[in-house]
């Protein structure tokens, strides 16, 4: 009986309650994520797990599970009445954490600079060096830089070596800006965007001028507050995944889904589509993996 209860739905009831909805059409990806991230950090570091899903299916699992249980205000009060001890408002916060994901996962992503922005940096760079330092050997002349320190900048040549040149040019001048001021024709924000993109190729290129391969380290920030995301959602499902078993028994698996459950094949031969489909994640594919999450 309770299970029927559960799954009748009127049409006057078909609206999701609002904490169901998650906002979604006011809130971005990046609002939630600073939302939920200060939640998650209160995860104790020996308790955090390392997140290898595909953030995309985790968001339309948990959208369709908490749909399936939690969608009408019906649902709702039947899980308040059937199930006091569970949270429910924060059963109800999964599709809004999920997204949160989402753009943690992207956050996370390793970034290897492209041949063509490296390039694009390079032209940036080129040209303002060799005025630059045309203008410091004039001054260099003039007594007013050190002689040696313009001589060691003009030395050297390759990729690696321009962007060093770029960088220390920058770092010269604006160090000698008041002695300097009025002799020359370079605006401080010229100089500053010199140094800016000067030290943006010295990260992205090893000295012999090729480009900065990424290595595996020690997890970045980035990483943490995506494993965080990832383990708060892990926590949370269980009790989503048992408000399924309750009124659902059996059938709560195609109820509410795994958090890394692929799409079944729908009737027709087609699979069944959600209405949000994500925006593709940058880079390369996120790597899907197991969970720990799925006992009831």
């Amino acid at each position: 009986m309770v299970r029927d209860m559960a799954r009748t739905k009127s049409r006057q009831e078909s609206a999701p309650p609002a904490d169901a909805a998650g906002d979604e059409q006011t809130r971005s990806y990046e609002a939630l994520y600073r939302q939920y991230l200060p939640m998650a950090a209160e995860i104790p570091e020996a308790e955090v797990q390392g997140c290898r899903a595909d953030p995309r299916i985790v968001l339309v699992n948990v959208k369709r599970g908490v749909a399936a249980v939690c969608g009408t205000r019906k649902q709702t009060q039947a899980v308040s009445e059937h199930l006091p001890r569970i949270p429910l408002k924060e059963v109800l916060q999964l599709p809004d954490i999920a997204r949160a994901l989402l753009f943690a996962s992207r956050e996370a992503l390793p970034r290897t600079a492209s041949p063509r922005e490296i390039e694009r940096a390079l032209q940036e760079v080129g040209g303002p060096r060799e005025e630059l330092l045309t203008q410091a050997e004039l001054f260099a002349r003039r007594g007013l830089l050190d002689k040696d320190r313009v001589a060691q900048i003009r030395a050297g040549s390759g990729k690696y070596d321009m962007a060093r040149d770029g960088m220390e040019l920058a770092a010269l001048f604006l160090r000698h800006a008041s002695a300097l001021k009025g002799l020359h024709p370079f605006t401080r924000e010229e100089i500053e965007k010199l140094g800016r993109t000067s030290e943006w190729l010295l990260e992205n290129l090893t000295p012999n001028g090729a480009r900065v391969e990424v290595k595996k380290k020690e997890r970045s920030p980035a990483e943490d507050a995506r494993d965080r995301l990832w383990t708060l959602i892990v926590l949370r499902h269980q009790h989503l995944r048992r408000i399924g078993y309750y009124f659902h028994g059996d059938d709560f698996e195609q109820i509410t889904p795994r958090l890394l459950a692929r799409a079944q094949p729908a009737q027709g031969g087609g699979q069944q589509q959600d209405s949000e489909a994500p925006a593709p994640i940058d880079g390369d594919e996120v790597e899907q993996g197991t969970v720990e999450d799925e006992a009831v």
